[in-house]
């Protein structure tokens, strides 16, 4: 009797027990879920307005191969763009060209400055890092991997779609001056598939040397468009502006992912977008146009 009562007690312990570990395994697993679409864009669609931006027209004197991204310097008061295919280009703000160069062959998304040091930051897709470039001489100086998860959960994809735009947002205050933005490029809305997605990543510019490091993703929210292909960062309405290539759309942008306001863009294939100093934007097109606009 002894036996059969203590035979029956173990049971009971090791019942209780698959029923907790099987509670955890649920809750990890609605966690991970929900962890994505908690961080959906919760806010209300805006219907797409016409763009108030007066256009200038294409600014471009000399040809530029299958531009991916531009940034304003403004430092250096000129325009960068980069290639696809590694091709990088300064120009003037009336499209003329100052120099170029050929960096080692990789798929090149996008671009940005750090205004306080004046060096350049280049999104690699697939290998999902960020490449440091000398401003002066052109020359890569740095990598960093950026890591793909965050809190447990990957983000960003291996072998997925690929980070396509890349900003810069300054923060004196922000123990490496600042961190930056990057854009998932996704195609599919629906649930379970790649995540349009825009992430916050600290990357460690001040506090290492290392010629390569990591970065790691602090914050993201997902967006309401698919095709995420460019970033830049409006320092007048501190917000973020997106372009989205195949619904031809430019949004502005919260850092809590809100949609400001949303605009149709014109033409087709925008695969870059930068802001200057003096009140003008700038969107590269994958046929090797830049055009220009004057914001209200």
């Amino acid at each position: 009797m002894a036996f059969n009562r203590l035979h029956r007690l173990d049971l009971r312990i090791a019942l209780l027990a698959l029923t907790a570990f099987t509670c955890v395994l649920c809750i990890y697993f609605i966690f991970s879920k929900n962890l994505v679409a908690k961080k959906n864009n919760q806010f209300p669609l805006i219907y797409p307005a016409k763009l108030p931006y007066k256009r200038i027209g294409n600014i471009c004197q000399n040809r530029i191969r299958e531009p991916s991204g531009i940034t304003y310097h403004p430092n250096r008061k000129s325009l960068f763009v980069i290639g696809d295919e590694g091709h990088l280009y300064e120009i003037t703000t009336d499209g003329y060209l100052i120099r170029s160069k050929r960096l080692k062959r990789r798929d090149f998304e996008g671009i940005t400055v750090d205004p306080f040091s004046g060096r350049l930051y280049t999104v690699v897709e697939g290998d999902d890092a960020i490449l440091e470039i000398d401003q002066k001489t052109l020359r890569v100086i740095r990598k960093f991997e950026i890591n793909r998860k965050f809190n447990g959960q990957e983000l960003l994809k291996k072998k997925g779609t690929g980070l396509e735009a890349i900003v810069f947002v300054p923060d004196i205050s922000h123990p490496e001056r600042g961190t930056f933005w990057v854009g998932n490029q996704s195609f599919d809305l629906r649930s379970g598939k790649e995540p349009s997605i825009i992430c916050q990543i600290n990357i460690p510019l001040l506090s290492s040397r290392k010629k390569k490091t990591k970065g790691k993703i602090i914050d993201f929210f997902l967006m309401n468009a698919i095709d995420i292909s460019g970033l830049t960062y409006d320092i007048r309405r501190n917000q973020l502006v997106v372009i989205n290539d195949k619904p031809n759309l430019l949004q502005e942008v919260g850092y809590d992912g809100k949609v400001l306001h949303q605009y149709q863009l014109p033409g087709k294939g925008q695969e870059g977008i930068t802001l200057d100093t003096m009140g003008y934007i700038y969107i590269a097109q994958e046929d090797g146009k830049v055009i220009k606009f004057k914001t209200r």
